[in-house]
């Protein structure tokens, strides 16, 4: 079977994405296409909740589990594949690609059928829809000053005497 999943943005009225991926096929797959379709960076961590009709978060699905204990619940990316989670049209989906600051996708089953001869000379998954451009990845606050990675990390420790003290012996508590 070949979903397709309609991808929105909160952010942008005028962004969609479609793509059509296949049932068998793991969340991490999925998430390399929405990364493929908007040209992001698919090394940056992001996950998957399960949502319902007023948007809320369910299930995780993440890439990794950070704390074993606390995401006890968590299901994993590479191991859930689309079909584990019995799609329907009308589920929804929230996907975080920014967790710095915690901005996502909102994403619907809008069709699901079966493959056909149409879709042999395809390459799955397949976006489907571009309209629009995707937001940033990255939301990076304007405070940061636009040359801040040009500084070599080991001229901070060249003068001392920028940081007030001479020694870090010095420091009171």
């Amino acid at each position: 079977m070949i979903i397709k999943y309609r991808i929105i943005s909160g952010e942008s009225d005028e962004f969609v994405r479609d793509v059509e991926i296949f049932s068998d096929d793991t969340f991490m797959e999925f998430h390399k296409a929405i990364q493929s379709a908007c040209a992001y960076d698919s090394t940056m961590m992001s996950t998957f909740y399960l949502s319902n009709d007023n948007w809320d978060k369910l299930q995780e699905i993440a890439e990794a589990k950070m704390d074993e204990v606390a995401q006890i619940d968590v299901m994993l990316m590479g191991e859930t594949k689309l079909q584990d989670l019995e799609p329907e049209i009308g589920q929804r989906f929230i996907y975080i690609y920014d967790f710095f600051s915690v901005r996502s996708f909102f994403i619907e089953i809008v069709n699901i059928r079966e493959k056909s001869t149409d879709d042999e000379n395809l390459e799955f998954p397949i976006c489907t829809l571009s309209h629009g451009t995707p937001p940033k990845q990255m939301f990076l606050d304007d405070s940061i000053p636009d040359n801040f990675g040009d500084e070599d990390p080991e001229d901070f420790f060249d003068n001392p005497d920028e940081f007030g003290f001479d020694n870090i012996d010095d420091y009171d508590l």
